[in-house]
């Protein structure tokens, strides 16, 4: 469900605390929605995005806090949207955009699930959107997706 390589690095937020872990394989799948984000806008005759290691930050946040609280969709658990959570990582946005996924088997199937629903391949060609991030985390059910977009002020 949801609501040219690349090298990355995503945050890993584990702890006894909040006892999220992203799946091991995390920065090949944050590769591939990345490229796979930016195929999609070039086929479209936009520029690709630059990765942002702030968005990855509040992309992993949501990523498990969805996985953690067993919640899905926007709103985080404390109430807080993408822009709040970009905001929190230090992240100035005049445009944000946000897609998440879950219960896909395969990564491929994320971005072509985006890419075949009108609001969230809405978000990938947004055009005032100039870099991304992406979290990934594994909860009980399977992996979580979240791709932030934005434009930073």
């Amino acid at each position: 469900m949801f609501c040219a390589a690349t090298a990355l690095a995503l945050p890993t937020h584990v702890t006894a605390a909040n006892a999220c872990a992203a799946p091991g394989d995390s920065n090949a799948i944050a590769t591939e929605i990345v490229n796979g984000v930016n195929q999609t806008r070039r086929a479209r005759g936009l520029p690709p995005l630059g990765f942002n290691q702030r968005l990855a930050q509040a992309s992993q946040d949501h990523a498990c806090d969805m996985a953690i609280h067993a919640i899905r969709g926007h709103r985080g658990s404390d109430g807080s949207n993408a822009q709040l959570r970009a905001r929190a990582r230090g992240y100035r946005a005049c445009t944000i955009a946000e897609n998440v996924a879950w219960d896909f088997p395969r990564v491929a199937q994320v971005v072509n699930g985006w890419n075949a629903s009108p609001g969230h391949l809405s978000n990938i060609l947004h055009p005032r959107v100039s870099e991304m991030g992406v979290g990934v985390a594994q909860g009980a059910k399977g992996p979580t997706y979240v791709l932030v977009l934005g434009q930073s002020c």
